[in-house]
């Protein structure tokens, strides 16, 4: 949308004379008013939240005892590196169980081998070397039976569960200390990369029909502008704030951000063509928006409509191109046009 904004003046018969050398010491700088095409931006209050994508939560695969722990929380991690060793009485019942079935397997397999051959032999009939076999197959499918169900445990190593960190990231929560029992139901710890974040802008319902995913966004911290992409737009209003969430996807690769920070954020919706000038530019004076143009006698008030704000920025209306507009120092010019 391009807007022209050369509207005819209506001029206040007011003019507020200031010596040269007393202006710069007041600090009075003037710009020259011109048409310009400023980005427009609507801000919002803003929350970080994690990026659920990037985050685990490590449970024991069986309930046992932590023997060993090997990281705390705060600790940086990697995929699949060792967080805990667990001991479960279900995998040491799994594995005596395992040990005794495979020693049932080797005495079969004996027996098998020994009768096969007498068989051949002809020393004995087929359905003793038939039993034989039978036997074998059965302790056969009794070890894979338990070597199942002992892999659907996970790994184990030592005779103990072996837990490792699904993704890397950083070990926010810490569940269990040494000794702990856990269970399949226990969170033992939580984990997150946070080189990707969501944030959460919380905008009035008459702004959000203008906002599409894929457009462009940031967030305001530590002095900074981190910026990101809308993923997702609220189809419903917060009943408590009156406020439709949209969420923003951030870069945090340089981890200046945290989830659950409180800050400010923005959207850009464009680019606004039209007069613009800083908001420190335009005052209230009896209740009218004003700004002072510099002229041969003096600092002359000059009413303007205001159109829209962004940043720092202001669109107003009633100025011609060429005209000389204080933007800093103002305040004084502020205190006499109001006395």
């Amino acid at each position: 949308m391009f807007w022209l904004l050369l509207l005819p003046v209506i001029v206040l018969a007011q003019v507020i004379k200031v010596d040269p050398s007393v202006e710069k010491q007041l600090g009075i700088t003037t710009q020259v008013v011109k048409i310009t095409e400023e980005d427009v931006y609507i801000n919002a209050p803003a929350r970080v939240s994690e990026y659920t994508p990037t985050v685990a939560q490590v449970f024991s695969p069986a309930e046992g005892v932590v023997r060993k722990l090997l990281v705390k929380e705060g600790d940086k991690v990697k995929k699949g590196q060792v967080l805990a060793y667990i001991y479960s009485q279900r995998v040491a019942d799994l594995l005596a169980q395992l040990r005794m079935a495979q020693v049932r397997l080797r005495t079969a397999q004996d027996t098998l081998k020994r009768e096969e051959m007498l068989y051949r032999e002809e020393v004995i009939p087929y359905a003793r070397y038939f039993a034989a076999k039978v036997e074998y197959e059965r302790a056969l499918g009794e070890v894979k039976a338990l070597q199942r169900a002992l892999a659907s445990m996970g790994e184990v190593s030592n005779d103990m569960l072996v837990v490792r960190a699904p993704i890397s990231g950083v070990v926010v929560h810490q569940g269990v200390v040494l000794g702990s029992y856990t269970g399949v139901q226990s969170e033992m710890f939580r984990i997150q990369s946070q080189e990707k974040l969501w944030a959460y802008l919380y905008l009035p319902p008459y702004q959000v029909d203008k906002v599409k995913v894929g457009q462009k966004g940031f967030l305001l911290w530590s002095g900074k502008k981190i910026w990101g992409t809308v993923d997702y737009v609220s189809r419903v209003v917060d009943t408590n704030t009156k406020t439709v969430p949209v969420r923003l996807l951030l870069d945090n690769r340089e981890g200046l951000l945290r989830p659950g920070i409180m800050t400010e954020g923005g959207l850009l919706m464009g680019k606004v063509k039209g007069v613009w000038l800083p908001a420190s530019a335009v005052q209230k004076v009896n209740k009218m928006d004003v700004v002072f143009v510099k002229t041969s006698k003096g600092f002359e008030v000059y009413p303007v409509k205001k159109i829209m704000e962004s940043k720092d920025k202001v669109l107003v209306e009633g100025l011609r191109e060429g005209m000389q507009v204080a933007v800093s120092g103002v305040i004084f010019l502020k205190t006499r046009a109001e006395q």
